[in-house]
Formats: C-alpha cells, sequence, structure tokens
C-alpha cells in the first residue's frame, strides 16, 4: 500500500495527482477552444485515469482507517487528510462505471461544443440567438431563435438520461439514496440547511419578485404591443430568463457604453485599482469566438506551481460579456493569489460556492455607479441620471436570479430522485412554481437538456446561490472596513489576506467565517437586494 504514514500517502498521492490534473486541464483547454475530437478523446482518457487513480478500494480503506482516528495535531495536515477521504469515496466504483461515465460525459461535451442550433435554416451560435432575443421587434422570429436556443437539448437528451441513472447506480452502491445526494455529502453541504437557506429565500423573495415581474411584463407588453397575457418565455431576452432584460427608461442606452471601449482594459483597470494584476492571464487566455470553440464561460487553473490560470470567453461588445468577464476573472484571481506556501492539496479555493462568490462580487460591478465613473469614465451627470434605473435592474437580476436558480436545484433533486418521472412536464411546472412565466402551449420537449450544467456539471448550481449570498457578506465586510470595494486596495488586500490565502484549510462556511466574523447568512444579501 502506497506510504505506511499518512504524511507518506499524501507525498505519493500529491505526486501522482499533479500530472494528471494538468493533463486534464489542458485537455480541457484543448476542446473548448478547438471542439477537436482528438482532444475530446485525450480529455476523457485523462478524466478516466483520474477517477482510476481515487476508486483504489485499498488506499480508500486506508484513508477511512485513518479518518476514524484521532485527528493529526497539525490542522493542515488534518484538513488534506479531510479533502483527500472524500476526493476517494466520490469515485469508489468499478472500471467499467468509470469507462461508461467518462464516455458519455466525453460524448455530451463534444456536442455542446460544436452545436449550432438552426435558425431561419441557418445554423447559429448562441451569441447570435441572445442578440436576436434581445433585438428582434416580433414574436414569430423571438419564438423562433428561442426555440433554436432549446434544440441541442434534443441531441443529448437520452445521453444525459443514461447518465443520471449511471451515476445514481453508483452512488447507491457507495450507500447513498442517490447521485444528488451524494454529491452534497462529498461536498460538505448539509442538504437541510441548504434548502432551508433556499425556503427561505423562496418565501422572502417571491412577493418582492411577482411585484417586480409585473412592472417588468406591462414594460415588456408595451415593448412588443402585446397584452401582458400573450407574453411567452421567449419575451424576456434570455434563453431561460436567468439574467433581466434590458428595456425601459435608461437600459436600452446601456450596451452603447460598452460598444466602443477596450474591455480587456477595462478588466485591468477594475482589478489594478484593487492591487490585483491579470495582464498574464489576460495574455494566456482565449476570449473572443469563432467557429468550433466553446461557446459558454469559464476560469481554469491549469497548474497550480506554476500559477498558469486561464480565462474562455466569446466577447462581445456590451453589459453581458463585460460582467462575464469580470466575473471569470474573479476565479481567475482567486487562483492566481493562493499562497504557495500552501500544500499542494489545499493550494485550491475553500469550494466551488467560495470562489464563485469572488466571481459575482466582481461580475456585479458594472453597474455599479462608483465603477461606472472611475472605470468606464462614464461622465457623472449620465451616471447619476442613470442610477435609479440600474439600482432597479441589478435588484431586479438579483431576484430573476435566485428564482431562476430554485428551478434549477428542485428541478436536479427530483431528476435524481426519479429520473423516470415525465421530467418536461416537471421541468415548466417548476418555471411556473419559482419564474412565473406561461410555458408555451402543446409544447412537451426536453427544454431543461439544454442546459449545460444539468448535463456535464452535475449538483454545481447551488454554487452560484451560495455564491450570491457569500458575495453580499464579503462586500457588507469590506464597506463596512473601507467604504467601497472600487478602486480601494485595501479591499483588495483584505481579500488575499483574510479570504484567499485560506486556500482549502476549511470548509467554505468556516471560510466564510474567518474572513467576516459570522458563518453564510442569507441576511446581507435580502438586506442587499430584497428588502
Amino acid at each position: 500500500m502506497p506510504g505506511d504514514t499518512l504524511q507518506e500517502f499524501l507525498a505519493i498521492y500529491t505526486q501522482q495527482l499533479k500530472p494528471l490534473l494538468r493533463e486534464r486541464a489542458l485537455a480541457g483547454w484543448q476542446v473548448a477552444t478547438t471542439g477537436e475530437t482528438a482532444a475530446a478523446e485525450h480529455m476523457a482518457e485523462v478524466t478516466k485515469a483520474l477517477m482510476t487513480l481515487h476508486a483504489d478500494p485499498e488506499r480508500f480503506a486506508q484513508l477511512a482507517a485513518w479518518v476514524h482516528e484521532p485527528p493529526p495535531a497539525d490542522p493542515w495536515l488534518a484538513r488534506q487528510l479531510e479533502t483527500t477521504h472524500l476526493a476517494f469515496a466520490r469515485y469508489q466504483m468499478d472500471e467499467a462505471t468509470i469507462e461508461q461515465l467518462a464516455s458519455l460525459a466525453k460524448e455530451v461535451h463534444r456536442a455542446f461544443v460544436n452545436f449550432r442550433g438552426t435558425f431561419q435554416g441557418r445554423p447559429v451560435s448562441n451569441n447570435e440567438i441572445e442578440t436576436i432575443l434581445r433585438t428582434a421587434p416580433g414574436s414569430e422570429v423571438l419564438q423562433a431563435a428561442w426555440e433554436a436556443s432549446k434544440q441541442i437539448g434534443g441531441v443529448v437528451v437520452e445521453t444525459v438520461l443514461t447518465l443520471v441513472h449511471r451515476r445514481n447506480e453508483a452512488a447507491r452502491r457507495l450507500g447513498y439514496p442517490n447521485y444528488y445526494q451524494m454529491s452534497l455529502a462529498l461536498d460538505e453541504i448539509d442538504p437541510a440547511r441548504l434548502f432551508g437557506m433556499l425556503d427561505e429565500l423562496d418565501a422572502l423573495t417571491r412577493e418582492p419578485f411577482r411585484r417586480a415581474k409585473a412592472r417588468l411584463d406591462r414594460v415588456l407588453a408595451q415593448h412588443y404591443t402585446l397584452p401582458v397575457a400573450a407574453l411567452r418565455p421567449w419575451h424576456y431576452h434570455d434563453p431561460f430568463f436567468q439574467r433581466p432584460p434590458q428595456v425601459g427608461p435608461g437600459l436600452e442606452r446601456l450596451d452603447q457604453f460598452f460598444a466602443d471601449v477596450d474591455q480587456l482594459e477595462l478588466a485591468k483597470r477594475t482589478y489594478g485599482g484593487m492591487g490585483m494584476e491579470v495582464e498574464d492571464i489576460l495574455s494566456a487566455s482565449d476570449l473572443y469566438a469563432r467557429e468550433g470553440k466553446d461557446q459558454h464561460a469559464f476560469c481554469t487553473m491549469i497548474d497550480r506551481d506554476t500559477l498558469d490560470v486561464r480565462v474562455l470567453c466569446n466577447l462581445q461588445p456590451d453589459l453581458r460579456w463585460t460582467e462575464t468577464l469580470l466575473h471569470e476573472l474573479g476565479h481567475a484571481v482567486y487562483d492566481r493569489y493562493l499562497p504557495p506556501a500552501l500544500p499542494f492539496l489545499l493550494r485550491e479555493p475553500a469550494h466551488t460556492a467560495s470562489t464563485e462568490a469572488i466571481a459575482m462580487l466582481f461580475g456585479r460591478l458594472p453597474l455599479n455607479p462608483t465603477w461606472q465613473r472611475e472605470i468606464l469614465g462614464l461622465p457623472a451627470g449620465v451616471v447619476a441620471e442613470l442610477t435609479p434605473a440600474l439600482q432597479a435592474q441589478e435588484r431586479l437580476g438579483m431576484l430573476i436570479f435566485i428564482r431562476w436558480g430554485l428551478v434549477m436545484l428542485h428541478f436536479e433533486r427530483a431528476m435524481y430522485t426519479d429520473p423516470e418521472q415525465d421530467l418536461n412536464t416537471l421541468w415548466w411546472d417548476l418555471v411556473e412554481r419559482y419564474q412565473f412565466l406561461t410555458r408555451p402551449e402543446g409544447r412537451h420537449a426536453p427544454d431543461w437538456a439544454a442546459k449545460i450544467h444539468l448535463a456535464l456539471y452535475p449538483v454545481y448550481y447551488q454554487n452560484y446561490l451560495l455564491g450570491e449570498l457569500m458575495a453580499s457578506q464579503l462586500q457588507h465586510t469590506i464597506e463596512q472596513r473601507f467604504g467601497r470595494l472600487v478602486n480601494e486596495p485595501r479591499a483588495g488586500r483584505f481579500l488575499v489576506a483574510n479570504y484567499f490565502a485560506q486556500g482549502a484549510t476549511a470548509d467554505w462556511d468556516r471560510t466564510i467565517e474567518r474572513a467576516t466574523g459570522e458563518r453564510l447568512q442569507p441576511r446581507y444579501f435580502v438586506e442587499q437586494f430584497v428588502a
């Protein structure tokens, strides 16, 4: 058995893990930037090798034995034992299951990278579809574009359902009711606490959202010269209604402020004003759309030792992609400023939700009046004129995202609980319940499967909602201590020293508590955007 002591075990494991993590990140980057079949095959092989490394039952048994002993006195060593045990627990499955899961994920990933919906007889990118949804004047064109955004669902649905069944089977062999419950447990998330917070957010946002959406519906109905009752999902400018339409006084001007600016310079000024450098991250990144490239956006840490961090975007000169660039760079600076003194196994964010918090904190900035004056360079008078509408838009956007997140979380939990149920109907039941949208008449299609997270990033979406709550708690602490986030180096130093520097030495809840003095509390988000 590799390593007679815990220290020896971890040293050998780290030596084996490092090159596989780097190779998988490079392979994933190659797939995302080229869509090449050979790259996808290589990524699947490396993914399988990583799963196989963690599937070793003898090594898992040794870790389990150490976990049940008194913990090491060294807190970093104790935490490495905890996180390594969780990593091995996730992949205690046979070789055939590993092979099948890796192969199915490769098939779905390749489909999402290469697929282009058909609109008016021609293939269109996601960016084109979203432009049409924002700008087309008539319902017929909007509906056609919206339906094009869902076509990928029909392509991948059977493979996704097979993945769900195989994941569930693997989870049950490990003693869990299903893959959803297993994933939360191994991510150190208490389902009762998570869904308790979600129920609280549902209750607190339901009526504010109902009132805000009623106002939005009146604006949209006037915009499209329709009665409110005739509005359908394609009238809301986003394929899933997860962000707000830009309609109404002042809002339709927003994109024009980004039409002629250098978004990379905006990013450099944003992070530079807080003492964080992003130039080398941007120079290593892939930022503009082209054929065969992944149409989404993400940040990846290629190598923890060399601090090779990259961002993929498909930038357009508009508000949405400026927010996305700042969001992804939030992930990147967290990775980049992890202390090299931390052990390799702890030299990563505390949790996915913890890094989402930083991404969301910075992704909010383009609607911040101080950012608009000092970074974007808008005249103070223009900002003052826009501020009421922008504050209302930000509040609406947060309400929309929380309600959309409730759809995703409740759907995914239900899907893994019973994947044989009518998921197409369930999807629209939840959309109507939480987003107050009217389902399209006579439609029975796997629209849920068009959401890439449900296929390739399972049991992930709670990290976005937890991240929004964390971002508000961090913002509250920063503003209490330093007055502002924008162009405030002390705020940057605070994040680096009190949040990033912890790495994965604690779980997500203890990490936010160390930085802010409290465990995660929904009240700061509610005070900022709901109350």
